[in-house]
């Protein structure tokens, strides 16, 4: 894949922060390069229908297609690292199509960013509150 790991992840933030205005825009430079890649194009584009998924869910708040992140708590570190690993492995999966390996990967790469994103907060927050003080 042809983008920076700098913007997906910053796409990422966004949308967590629920600020889909800028993140929009991230996905658009986002899509731009990868339209780029001709090569992975069913990849590709199984990678943009999950993030433009992974936006409307969290945009909406409703049920559907994507109900699975409007139930997500993105908070339960547990249950994002399951969800991490069977994601991981579907877009691993020999046997699937290249837009369901590319759809697997976004949705792969979400759940690390919001991991790496709680546990830094965490050691911030630890960092700040040292025991004993």
């Amino acid at each position: 894949m042809s983008v920076p790991l700098v913007l997906m992840t910053r796409f990422f933030q966004l949308v967590r922060e629920r600020k889909f205005a800028e993140a929009e825009r991230i996905l658009e430079r986002i899509r731009a390069r990868m339209e780029l890649d001709n090569g992975r194009r069913e990849f590709n584009r199984g990678y943009l229908d999950a993030l433009n998924g992974i936006v409307l869910s969290f945009k909406s708040g409703s049920s559907g297609s994507y109900e699975f992140f409007c139930n997500l708590d993105l908070n339960d570190i547990s249950a994002l690292k399951r969800h991490y690993e069977d994601f991981k492995r579907n877009a691993r999966g020999r046997f699937h199509a290249e837009y369901d390996r590319g759809y697997f990967s976004a949705l792969t790469d979400f759940m690390r960013v919001i991991i790496d994103t709680i546990k830094r907060a965490g050691e911030a927050k630890n960092d700040a509150n040292p025991e004993g003080s």
